[in-house]
């Protein structure tokens, strides 16, 4: 293994930075040790330097180094701006709800199913639910095109204090106003309600 001898090298400490940005998760500091091609001490000793930098600096950002690995965090001084723009992301758009409430009641379900009921292209907006983990894709109709379904991921019967798919089916099925509120285009106001999320025309 080649170590590196000088922790202070700038291009490593830029390229620490690059990983733990770009890491949706902690990364092991094995896993540095094997990146950098350097011993764990070394790797420890560039955290050091990079996590003081970054005080140091007074940047927006932390370095937390726990028992999983290395990863940036917002900087407790910016806790107040950081937790507005989460409202804000957290926000669904009036469309979203309507296209979340059409897969909810109709999945599996296509993407041109979908735009059958509401009128209107949802690409946009699938792709904004899909990223906020409340809809998957769950395979291909066998069709022609084998086109993808899509429906409601575990993260949104959690939200909404449903077990499964199937019991929210019944659910919506006993629900006269739901099934009319999806059949008319209509947002779900169980949905809405019990997720409680804020509508945002300017959110897709």
């Amino acid at each position: 293994m080649t170590d590196v001898n000088q922790p202070s090298d700038t291009s490593l400490l830029a390229h620490l930075e690059a990983i733990l940005f770009s890491a949706a998760k902690p990364v092991p500091i094995a896993l540095l040790g094997e990146l950098f091609d350097c011993t764990t001490e070394t790797v420890e000793s560039l955290l050091e330097e990079y996590g003081a930098q970054l005080i140091e600096a007074k940047r927006g950002l932390r370095l937390k180094v726990s028992g999983v690995g290395a990863e940036l965090v917002s900087a407790s001084e910016s806790s107040e701006y950081v937790s507005k723009i989460r409202q804000r992301e957290d926000r669904l758009s009036q469309a979203a709800m309507e296209t979340l409430a059409v897969i909810a009641f109709k999945q599996p379900v296509t993407k041109s199913e979908i735009e059958e009921v509401r009128g209107v292209n949802c690409e946009k907006v699938l792709k904004h639910l899909i990223s906020r983990d409340l809809v998957m894709e769950l395979g291909r109709k066998e069709s022609i095109g084998r086109p993808v379904l899509y429906g409601t991921t575990d993260t949104f019967l959690r939200s909404v204090g449903i077990e499964s798919v199937e019991t929210l089916k019944q659910e919506v099925a006993t629900d006269n106003s739901m099934t009319v509120a999806v059949e008319k285009n209509e947002t779900v106001e169980r949905i809405d309600a019990q997720e409680n999320v804020e509508t945002d025309e300017s959110v897709e």
